[in-house]
């Protein structure tokens, strides 16, 4: 195995992975990078970190700008447990609903409460009809926990129409054993040996 550090991708297409004006031959490129926040916080000259998420204070305003507050993947709130909450979906529902509460009480005239992200569990489908639910110290696995995984996307889906399309669509998917998978690059399939180059 070869294990390059401190070089940049700078494309990938038909024949591989481009380093810089290098090119490494490759039949299948697997991507495992990490996520960066929208350009929006630096642009707007806030305090970003690392990332490029927003510092935001407790009640998920931004620093020196009472009235303006950040949430979901763009916002970095340590404030809880030291380390920034996850930029997932549960995280951004709870700060949306409190941040409606949040200027509803500005506008009566009463004081701001902190944000506290109330964590509801972990949910993960690992393949057909086999999931993990892990609620405190409560665990469930395999055909139950895909189960579970199912009615709780569904439940928070916003309306009748597109809970409908989804039932029909992973229900024709599981019956039928069609893949989800969806290809962003085309791929002219040509037989190859397997490459021997790993970044």
């Amino acid at each position: 195995m070869q294990v390059r550090t401190n070089t940049p991708v700078t494309r990938i297409d038909d024949d591989g992975v481009g380093c810089g004006d290098k090119s490494i031959p490759a039949a299948t490129v697997l991507w495992a990078a990490g996520v960066k926040a929208s350009p929006l916080g630096r642009l707007a000259g806030l305090v970003v970190d690392r990332h490029g998420r927003v510092l935001v204070e407790p009640d998920l305003s931004v620093p020196c700008h009472r009235n303006v507050f950040v949430a979901g993947d763009l916002a970095c709130f340590t404030h809880q447990t030291g380390q920034p909450l996850p930029g997932t979906a549960p995280v951004a529902i709870q700060q949306g609903r409190f941040l409606a509460r949040t200027i509803r009480c500005d506008l009566q005239g009463q004081p701001r409460e902190p944000f506290h992200f109330a964590n509801k569990g972990q949910l993960a489908t690992i393949g057909r009809s086999r999931a993990i639910v892990e609620v405190g110290r409560w665990k469930v696995v395999g055909f139950p926990a895909w189960l579970l995984w199912l009615v709780i996307h569904i439940y928070y889906l916003t309306g009748f129409k597109n809970r409908l399309l989804v039932v029909l669509q992973w229900a024709w998917s599981y019956l039928t054993y069609s893949r989800g998978a969806r290809l962003i690059l085309n791929k002219h399939w040509r037989s190859q040996p397997p490459a021997t180059h790993e970044l």
